[in-house]
């Protein structure tokens, strides 16, 4: 997380200058004013994508509350919409630095099974069509449930992830790893309405649960702390289904893809992976991984990854028996990322961005009020 420390000298300087005193900084901010006409325009439209942005984070973040709190059926319609528009976004902007085989790891892959599961049963039910995979469901329901609010979601702390409205990447990153937990939580507890919410909307579609009807977890104040009823999860459960799921749909197929078929390819273009990122990190992620020989870093890296997403994934069937533990948790991470974000809007949009805007539109000018003396 970035501090006041992290913001550049020259960014710093265009709100303190050697004369000390709030009196120096609403000078600085007061000059803004005293641009000529054309600059002025020339800044707010520099400024107007931030604004625009924000609007539009704004409205999504308005949406998400909505839809989780009174319209909780449908919230799986939106995490489907907004993965077609957050991820084709993604690929573009890391593409431009050779970033773009990132998303084949494990984070993009759990929203990918996400959306690809909500669109099968969707079309389950509304042509016939049953795909190989929906006789797995149930495994698949927990399978996922495990990867989305144990490593999916514990990702938004251990990255920072923040919510900053005008900045695309910020939200992106934020649903890749919040917005499957989220979605799970509507479908495991129906939005604190009970699972018959979502199977009244949507007849045998999800099937989260044997019986969909039945709201137990909500008979009582003790269900709603830990329900031992029939959709009661088991320790077999959240931890070899799970451990399978990672196996034979991710884990297998991407160290064969990356490790062995483009392992070449990637470091000839400096392709970036979590991978190049952990051995990267030695004192981080990495200390146990760089401690091996070269040749075993791979096989090291993929079985530290699986077993900390098994273990995180058993812990979360606690959330799975318990809609107050879930909602908690859920709720402590959502204020996570809302904190993060005002820290990263004061202390790096405020003092870089912003200021750096002003400073290019002021230094368009021959002389302009916001220089003063160089740092």
């Amino acid at each position: 997380m970035e501090t006041e420390s992290d913001v550049p000298q020259k960014a710093r300087s265009t709100v303190f200058s050697e004369t000390p005193g709030d009196a120096e900084v609403t000078k600085v901010f007061a000059s803004v004013n005293e641009l000529p006409k054309e600059q002025r325009s020339q800044l707010y439209e520099k400024l107007g994508l931030m604004e625009k942005g924000y609007t539009l984070g704004v409205l999504n973040y308005t949406v998400n509350i909505v839809l989780l709190m009174r319209f909780p059926e449908y919230y799986w319609c939106w995490h489907v919409i907004k993965a077609f528009i957050f991820l084709p976004w993604r690929w573009v902007r890391f593409r431009k630095r050779d970033m773009e085989w990132l998303m084949v790891d494990f984070c993009y892959f759990n929203t990918y099974l996400t959306v690809v599961a909500c669109v099968a049963a969707f079309i389950r039910i509304s042509t016939g069509f049953e795909t190989p995979l929906h006789r797995y469901n149930y495994e698949l329901i927990r399978g996922g449930f495990a990867f989305a609010n144990g490593a999916l979601v514990l990702s938004v702390p251990m990255f920072g992830n923040k919510l900053v409205f005008h900045e695309i990447d910020n939200t992106a990153s934020l649903y890749i790893h919040l917005s499957p937990a989220l979605l799970f939580w509507t479908l495991r507890w129906g939005g604190g309405f009970g699972a018959s919410r979502i199977e009244e909307a949507w007849p045998n579609m999800f099937d989260v649960c044997h019986h969909m009807k039945s709201n137990l977890d909500f008979a009582s104040v003790s269900h709603m702390f830990w329900n031992g009823g029939t959709c009661e999860g088991t320790a077999w459960q959240f931890l070899v289904y799970p451990a399978v799921c990672w196996v034979l749909l991710w884990g297998v197929p991407y160290y064969i893809l990356i490790f062995c078929i483009m392992r070449g390819w990637l470091e000839r273009n400096n392709k970036a992976t979590l991978f190049t990122y952990t051995i990267e990190d030695p004192s981080g992620n990495g200390r146990f991984v760089v401690k091996l020989p070269e040749s075993l870093q791979p096989l090291g890296y993929m079985v530290q990854h699986f077993a900390y997403t098994v273990a995180t994934g058993f812990l979360s069937i606690a959330m799975w028996n318990s809609f107050v533990l879930h909602t908690m948790f859920l709720g402590g991470i959502i204020l996570l990322g809302i904190h993060n974000g005002s820290t990263f809007m004061f202390r790096v949009v405020a003092a870089r961005e912003v200021q750096g805007v002003v400073m290019e539109v002021a230094s368009s000018t021959q002389k302009s009020p916001l220089i003063g003396k160089p740092p």
